[in-house]
């Protein structure tokens, strides 16, 4: 374990809250937080949060992982920090389960650019392929490769896409939007 001083988010009625509101926490509540590791990464903190309950708490994890923002640029780079919670609170919720981490709770703050995400702790099933900025072994740039397709084929001609869920990008952009409804077929007879 490590001794780390935690954010706020990280405080036990804060995470008492969050789980109660995303409905893995029922009449227990959060007792204490220990810091199982932390890491930082280009651009934020990554802290491993153990969690103890009082009370009931069957279904309650055992361990989140907090993000926040990296402190060296966290007034710098804070678009992606607002993308990342974006993402998790718009378009990770309406994915089959099992694609991305799920997400406890995702904020933002637009006054003072903080943000948080608790997501599930894959530690214990999952783990880093390679140490930035080494790249991956071909067997976990295979598996890399074969999470992102099973992403892109969940979303694949969904009809919310460019309108109730994110934008196409304007200026020239027309072909590349067509393209992206047209099965897989037909992408193979343009560019096969």
């Amino acid at each position: 374990m490590t001794t780390t001083a935690l954010p706020s988010a990280a405080e036990s009625a804060h995470l008492t809250e969050a789980l109660r509101a995303s409905g893995v926490l029922g009449t227990g509540s959060v007792r204490d937080v220990t810091v199982l590791s932390a890491r930082d990464t280009v651009l934020s903190h990554i802290i491993r949060l153990g969690l103890g309950y009082d009370g009931e708490a069957p279904d309650a994890p055992r361990s989140l992982i907090l993000k926040v923002a990296h402190k060296n640029f966290a007034t710098t780079l804070w678009q992606a920090g607002r993308q990342e919670v974006s993402f998790y609170r718009n378009v990770a919720r309406l994915m089959p389960p099992k694609l991305v981490p799920r997400c406890i709770e995702a904020n933002w703050d637009d006054e003072s650019r903080a943000w948080h995400l608790l997501l599930e702790d894959l530690t214990d099933t999952h783990h880093t392929a390679t140490i930035w900025p080494l790249p991956p072994s071909l067997q976990h740039a295979y598996a890399a490769v074969g999470a992102l397709a099973q992403f892109h084929a969940a979303w694949w001609n969904d009809s919310r896409l460019g309108h109730s869920i994110g934008g196409f990008a304007s200026g020239g952009y027309d072909e590349a939007r067509r393209i992206v409804r047209r099965p897989l077929s037909a992408l193979c007879r343009l560019y096969g």
